[in-house]
């Protein structure tokens, strides 16, 4: 019996992007930079099985709203259940260029941070970029945007719409992977 990662890895790895879940130490590198005593409201792009889900949860105020913005039916009912009766956490089966209607739905405030682990290398073009442009006009003008990244291919992309605050190299990960840390360039900024 495969793990419900595994499965749905295998039915569709561009939307999964790893064989496997994320480690301890890579879940740590992502999580650093969130000051999750002042966080209002944090955003995260594809939770799957809540690898970094659990942290956010284990470590944030009750007033903080989490958003989690899942494509995949299965990831997004077990996220409804593990989270049921928890307040201010919203778990909606969408994607990630449409977090601003989501936002304004549940009637949140602009997120301080969006964890992603977007498999940006599967995704077309013209997806990564509307998600990026996207990304950067829900983020406050302060924000951050933490992506883990199997490979760092996608950076030219990354830096149209952002400035790299800090990037890091997790080699006890499988696979390895690289948490890379940016705040928005503003439009026009270049």
């Amino acid at each position: 019996m495969l793990s419900p990662f595994v499965a749905e890895f295998l039915r569709n790895p561009a939307t999964v992007g790893s064989l496997v879940p994320s480690s301890r130490e890579l879940t740590d590198k992502v999580m650093a930079p969130i000051d999750f005593a002042t966080a209002r409201c944090i955003v995260e792009y594809g939770p799957g099985t809540g690898v970094f889900t659990d942290i956010i949860m284990q470590r944030r105020r009750a007033e903080t709203v989490v958003l989690l913005v899942e494509v995949n039916e299965q990831f997004c009912q077990m996220l409804r259940e593990r989270y049921a009766g928890q307040p201010n956490v919203h778990v909606v089966l969408g994607s990630a260029d449409k977090t601003g209607e989501y936002l304004q739905q549940i009637q949140a405030p602009r997120a301080e941070y969006v964890v992603c682990g977007l498999p940006f290398s599967s995704l077309s073009l013209r997806l990564g970029w509307r998600i990026l442009a996207h990304t950067r006009d829900v983020l406050l003008p302060d924000g951050k945007l933490i992506l883990f990244q199997y490979s760092l291919q996608n950076i030219k992309l990354f830096e149209r719409f952002f400035y790299l605050l800090g990037r890091e190299h997790v080699l006890l990960n499988l696979p390895p992977a690289y948490v890379l840390v940016y705040t928005p360039l503003a439009h026009g900024a270049k």
